[in-house]
């Protein structure tokens, strides 16, 4: 049944927004089907789009397919159930046990399908594998189906940033083209106007110079506001009539056509009988007798409606339309300018200006609001700067300010605080109150430097102001721009070692304290540089940090550990578990227990052979509840769980009670003190007692002396793990050197 109302519309709205409806066949999309077809042994795929009133095919495989009625086809049930929908056999689904693609010899019989899900909650296709025969539907036929799916979101949402910008290029394009059009139809119409003033003697006028007399056509009056049965002034009473700063200009004119002969043509500002103020153009010439100037004649056009127009479109050549501030354009041209022009000690300063979480003002109270906020924060901004720099906006929530001469880091300093004070007061519309907070980014230097590398510079320090928790400004200094650029030196090279298979897991054997009998192994990832290095993750916990590579890392080492744990157990090596590290971005994203339940079925582990290492801080985040509930899972497959670094975050002690444990780690920094501290002693004691009498085991990591693993023992610490025993190698080397043994050998002595 098609859903209808609101959401329908709204699911509608969304699937237009990407025109892919009835367009031509793309290879991109072809070769996915094909892919869904040799991951899950189809018979068929199709990924199709629901229309109003039909399902129709962007790409098939196995199966040439247009479109089909929506109601009855296998994507339409996905999309309603907004989830992966399973029919192994279609002959036994009254739906569709009468669909064309069904019956016959060659009808399909098991189908699978997963909803295009673009945004939470919008389905708008769906992709589905298909089958001559009746078939068991694998949860990882689902899971593979789940990750073709998500590719092709990836490429729906560039078709649409794609299709997003080149209507944004075409708008301002024909943005262009009317100013453009404004601009020549200005030109047109002052040369008609100039060419039918000096031909038609329109507004004309004359001037005896004998007799010191004015003639005037009714247009003069008219413009100048006179009564016309008055006696036009004389010459000098004319020059009354033009502005102040205009007068004295004319009256050389006028001096030089009667001692000269010459004629003018010139624009004037001139104030009427009533005090209005208006623009004319004026064109004298002289009548010459005998070597002498006898008359002067000349036009005057009134000019105030398209000198007006001309500074309109002057106005939205520079300016932003929302806020009235100077576009993009314009400041770019002002700060090339400040920066180039050359003067002893001169310093520019630069602020990055922009609006914290204005996203969600558009999202929840619509664009009209965003655009009355932008404008009330480029009022504030410009009332807060006065007279000392140049404020624009450079688009979006984009705003910068220059000062083109700017001092000290105290004036940058004071002027950064007093926009910040300027913006305290929340911005009222309708009935709501908006707040609203900026992160500021300032950067100064000596005029003759490049604008592009001010520009960074000031970025940069933005940067920080976002990570540092918005709501603030921050000076540029040059340890900023080395670490931006040593990060981006980090994360191209670790997406490099993926790449090439360079991050490999090491893995490092833990013993029982009491027996020496292997326990396990924690896996730890190590970056196998080209240059021989092998480095810890300390030297690239930068990517692991980052959103999308530390994704990409943890489910590789997710993988790669299930895949060792299953090879060993294949080939009779006696351990208990492998325990991996998973960090804060796993548990945001909210499938780690599909992931690593999905890792074990591929490999054939059992749960209780995987072991889950997260840290206090993680427990601690923001997303504390999303971990909770995902640990619960966990251990309701039997997946242990360990507390690493127990003791030097700010957990409390409740987490013991509130989280499922099965293991608790001392971490290393009071194992290296163990044997001189006090301090220390008491601490891993204390901590090997209240775990003991929660009935969660102890290990202590970092145990490099045969001192330390006494004493340990001596506390009841259960396990160990460090260079006293092995330090973390690859398990070609775990198996082939005989360290374990031997290692287990010196852990009962």
């Amino acid at each position: 049944m098609i859903r209808s109302g609101a959401i329908e519309k709204k699911r509608l709205r969304e699937l237009y927004r990407y025109r892919i409806l009835d367009t031509p066949p793309e290879p991109e999309f072809d070769g996915l089907c094909d892919l869904v077809r040799s991951l899950l042994g189809a018979d068929a795929a199709v990924i199709t789009f629901q229309d109003a009133d039909r399902s129709w095919c962007k790409a098939s495989a196995g199966r040439h397919v247009v479109s089909l009625p929506r109601s009855t086809s296998v994507s339409e049930q996905a999309v309603i159930a907004g989830e992966a929908v399973v029919y192994e056999d279609l002959a036994d689904e009254p739906l569709f046990r009468e669909h064309p693609l069904v019956q016959g010899e060659t009808g399909m019989r098991a189908a699978v399908g997963v909803p295009i899900e673009v945004k939470k909650g919008l389905c708008i296709g769906a992709v589905v594998a298909l089958f001559d025969e009746p078939r068991q539907i694998s949860i990882a036929d689902i899971e593979n189906l789940l990750r073709l799916t998500r590719a092709i979101i990836d490429r729906l949402h560039l078709r649409r940033i794609r299709i997003e910008r080149e209507l944004d290029q075409i708008a301002r394009a024909k943005k262009d083209a009317e100013i453009a059009a404004q601009k020549w139809e200005i030109g047109k119409q002052r040369r008609l106007l100039e060419q039918t003033a000096r031909l038609a003697r329109i507004g004309g006028w004359e001037y005896e110079v004998g007799a010191d007399r004015m003639i005037w056509s009714a247009e003069i009056y008219r413009l100048l506001e006179l009564d016309e049965t008055v006696a036009p002034p004389n010459l000098t009473a004319l020059l009354s009539y033009c502005q102040e700063e205009a007068a004295g200009e004319v009256k050389r004119l006028i001096v030089r056509v009667l001692t000269r002969g010459e004629s003018f043509e010139t624009e004037i500002p001139l104030t009427t009988q009533s005090g209005r103020r208006r623009w004319a153009r004026c064109v004298c010439e002289a009548e010459v007798q005998r070597g002498k100037v006898v008359r002067l004649l000349g036009t005057v056009q009134d000019t105030t409606l398209q000198r007006a127009t001309e500074e309109e479109v002057n106005f939205i050549a520079t300016h932003d339309m929302v806020t009235g501030l100077l576009n993009r354009a314009v400041f770019q041209e002002r700060l090339d300018r400040a920066l180039a022009f050359r003067t002893p000690a001169r310093t520019v300063g630069l602020y990055l200006i922009d609006v914290d979480h204005f996203k969600s003002v558009n999202d929840t109270l619509g664009h009209h609001a965003g655009d009355v906020l932008l404008a009330e924060v480029g009022r504030r901004l410009r009332e807060a700067v006065g007279e000392l720099g140049i404020v624009a906006r450079l688009g979006g929530d984009e705003f910068a300010l220059m000062m083109p001469d700017c001092g000290g880091e105290s004036e940058l300093v004071a002027i950064g605080e007093q926009m910040m004070r300027g913006l305290q007061e929340p911005i009222a519309y309708d009935a709501e109150s908006i707040p609203v907070t900026i992160s500021v980014g300032i950067a100064r230097a000596p005029s003759g430097t490049p604008a592009d590398q001010l520009f960074k510079d000031a970025d940069i320090a933005l940067y920080e102001a976002k990570g540092e928790g918005r709501n603030r400004f921050v000076l540029f200094d040059r340890a900023m721009r080395e670490a931006i650029e040593l990060r981006h030196s980090i994360l191209r090279a670790i997406r490099q070692a993926i790449d090439r298979g360079d991050l490999r897991l090491h893995y490092q054997p833990k013993y029982s304290l009491r027996t020496g009998v292997l326990a396990g192994f924690e896996a730890l990832l190590r970056w196998h540089r080209p240059d021989g290095f092998i480095a810890s993750p300390g030297f690239f916990g930068i990517a692991l940090d980052d959103p999308q590579l530390g994704l990409a890392i943890g489910d590789l080492v997710i993988r790669e550990a299930v895949r060792q744990a299953a090879d060993w157990r294949a080939r009779g090596v006696v351990f208990d578990h492998v325990a991996i590290n998973v960090a804060t971005p796993q548990f945001r994203r909210g499938d780690l227990c599909d992931c690593l339940t999905a890792a074990l079925d591929e490999f054939g582990v059992p749960p209780a052979a995987l072991m889950v290492e997260v840290t206090e801080n993680v427990l601690l985040s923001k997303v504390a509840d999303e971990v909770q509930t995902t640990l619960s899972q966990l251990a309701g497959k039997g997946i242990k769980i360990a507390l690493d670094d127990f003791g030097t975050g700010y957990a409390s002690l409740s987490h013991l009670k509130d989280f499922p444990v099965d293991l608790l780690k001392i971490d290393r920094s009071f194992v290296a003190t163990l044997t001189e501290e006090r301090e220390s002693r008491s601490i891993v004691r204390g901590i090997t007692a209240l775990a003991h009498d929660l009935g969660i085991p102890v290990i202590a990591e970092g145990v490099e002396t045969s001192a330390q693993r006494d004493m340990l023992r001596h506390f009841g610490v259960d396990f160990g793990q460090g260079y006293l025993f092995s330090r973390a190698m690859l398990p070609a080397q775990i198996e082939t050197s005989g360290l374990v043994s031997m290692v287990a050998t010196q852990a009962r002595a």
